[in-house]
């Protein structure tokens, strides 16, 4: 045994030394942090493969000593202990395919896992050879989806394998879960005894998700916080958003409509500004305001009531707009349902908590529909809204894919080199569930929007734009009220 110990402090020594040793080639430390980061986490599945592989074998060899010890370590819960016994077996018995992936470092623990559970959901009606080619199927994706997904995608695979009586399948399966769920259903309120009350409960999924959205209707902005100095955490907004839900209820009986039409502001702004997207616009009737920059405007344009007048030369009225141009709760809903919440890779945001993008922004003449708006929180709609001071491959950019309709993210340079799209896992997983075979997201085409040239401008004697043309231009960018 303790050559056995040995061999592995051996392999985790030659690791720290590699590690250690990246100091003396700094030029190179980038590539072998990247080497030495993808060795470890293999080896560190490989490992979680090995343990589970030991603890099926101890259960054979009837050893009550060794499960005991994992029952009673004090490195685990016992919850814990108890999921990586089930795990164990299931791997080695239920799903060999998923555990021998495991075991060369294919796929991580959390992939494993994920997997069986989302497999262990399955009809029971399915043949061995079927669970093997479920098996087969979701490997094929470990390389593009993460857990939650592969968790998804696993407990799906029958429409896949079966699709004639997934319908079925699934009519039985969600009728069980709705009475189980309506079942174990309960609300607890105890106190904490330290000037607090304890909330814990479980909904069903439609009466959670109807509160849920209550709760972001009316959610307070961050912003209100900061001047008693207090850096509210989501969770701690939502708690606000509850206690506001009550006093409404009992104070009015009426709360408010989630998802309708926004405040409208009506802003100022140059000519400049229009053609360029550059420079500062003002916000009327609010004179302490020292306007908002070209950015945030920007941003906000693609989604809020905001109202141009145009300004001339010395302040003279050429155009007032209307709000047809912001996206309609209509268009909003088809968003939800396409995109699921911010579509920017790796974001977690909420459709409620999102706003809607023009990919091609109206100040460069882009059109408020379905085909160029994309679902974003603030702040990757921040960090999406283009800049015309900066080169567009130092910017992260989104288009559409001509085929699925779903967007990509192209990185700037400074984050890959190669510019290599990016989409977001939760649309792969719409595409695998529709048909779509596996592939790599690297493999994506360097396919951004189409440029939009800024309008051609007849320019007078005087060198000015003609107003009459300038009028019908800004009508065609804002909207025309159609």
């Amino acid at each position: 045994m303790s050559d056995l110990r040995d061999l592995g402090q051996r392999h985790l020594a030659a690791l720290w030394d590699a590690a250690r040793s990246l100091d003396k080639d700094p030029g190179a430390a980038a590539e072998r942090l990247a080497t030495l980061v993808t060795a470890v986490t293999e080896a560190e599945a490989q490992l979680a493969g090995l343990r589970l592989h030991l603890l099926h074998e101890a259960k054979l060899a009837a050893a009550e000593a060794v499960i005991d010890g994992v029952r009673q370590s004090v490195r685990t819960t016992p919850a814990q202990a108890t999921a990586s016994l089930r795990l164990a077996q299931d791997l080695c018995v239920r799903f060999p395919l998923i555990g021998a992936a495991l075991n060369d470092g294919s796929i991580s623990l959390a992939q494993a896992d994920a997997i069986v559970a989302g497999l262990r959901k399955l009809p029971a009606r399915l043949t061995r050879a079927e669970l093997t080619r479920c098996e087969e199927e979701i490997l094929a994706h470990v390389n593009t989806l993460g857990p939650s997904e592969l968790r998804v995608l696993a407990a799906r695979l029958v429409e896949i394998i079966d699709p004639d009586a997934s319908d079925a399948d699934d009519a039985k399966r969600l009728a069980r879960e709705e009475v189980a769920a309506h079942r174990g259903r309960f609300l607890r309120l105890a106190p904490d005894y330290h000037g607090s009350m304890r909330i814990t409960g479980q909904l069903p999924v439609a009466d959670a998700a109807l509160l849920s959205a209550q709760l972001d209707a009316l959610l307070p902005d961050a912003s209100t916080y900061t001047a008693a100095g207090e850096a509210a955490s989501r969770d701690a907004r939502r708690a606000d958003a509850l206690v506001l839900l009550t006093q409404k209820a009992a104070n009015t009986g009426t709360l408010p409509r989630h998802g309708g039409d926004r405040p409208q502001v009506h802003v100022t702004l140059d000519l400049d500004t229009l053609k360029q997207g550059l420079g500062k616009a003002c916000l009327i009737g609010a004179d302490d305001v020292d306007g908002l920059s070209a950015g945030e405007v920007r941003r906000l344009a693609c989604d809020a009531g905001i109202i141009p007048v145009v300004l001339g030369g010395p302040s003279r009225l050429l155009d007032v707009g209307r709000t047809y141009r912001t996206f309609t709760p209509g268009l909003r809903a088809a968003l939800v349902q396409r995109d699921g919440g911010c579509a920017f890779p790796g974001c977690a945001a909420t459709p409620a908590c999102c706003e809607a993008h023009h990919i091609v922004p109206w100040w460069q003449g882009g059109e408020t529909r379905l085909g160029n708006g994309v679902l974003l929180c603030p702040h990757h709609h921040r960090l999406v809204e283009p800049d015309p001071l900066q080169s567009e491959t130092s910017q992260w950019q989104v288009h559409l894919d001509p085929v699925t309709g779903l967007p990509w993210f192209t990185p700037p340079r400074h984050i890959d080199p190669a510019r290599r799209p990016r989409q977001h896992r939760r649309l792969r997983l719409q595409q695998i569930r529709a048909g779509a075979p596996p592939g790599a997201d690297d493999d994506r085409p360097d396919t951004g929007p189409a440029e939009v040239d800024p309008p051609d401008m007849e320019l007078s004697d005087a060198g000015r734009p003609d107003l009459d043309d300038l009028m019908r231009r800004s009508a065609a960018i804002w909207g025309d009220g159609t």
